[in-house]
């Protein structure tokens, strides 16, 4: 089973959608970032802790870089 969750962030009328997944079976999360110009991003982490300060990480450099959630 997959679970997901998303956000859309929004820069002077772009859309970017970030994305984390969770592969049960596998056991780990999936961190993709799709750009307004299509182009995706993707890293793969396997502890929840790890995910967390990752998410914080990015979401941080996104609002830096003008991003704001939609």
């Amino acid at each position: 089973m997959l679970a997901v969750m998303i956000w859309f962030f929004d820069r002077d009328g772009e859309r970017l959608r970030y994305e984390i997944s969770r592969d049960r079976a596998g056991g780990h999360y999936r961190v993709v970032i799709t750009r307004p110009d299509g182009s995706e991003s993707v890293e793969e982490v396997d502890a929840p802790s790890e995910l967390i300060q990752r998410s914080v990480d990015i979401m941080n450099s996104l609002r830096g870089d003008g991003w704001h959630v939609a």
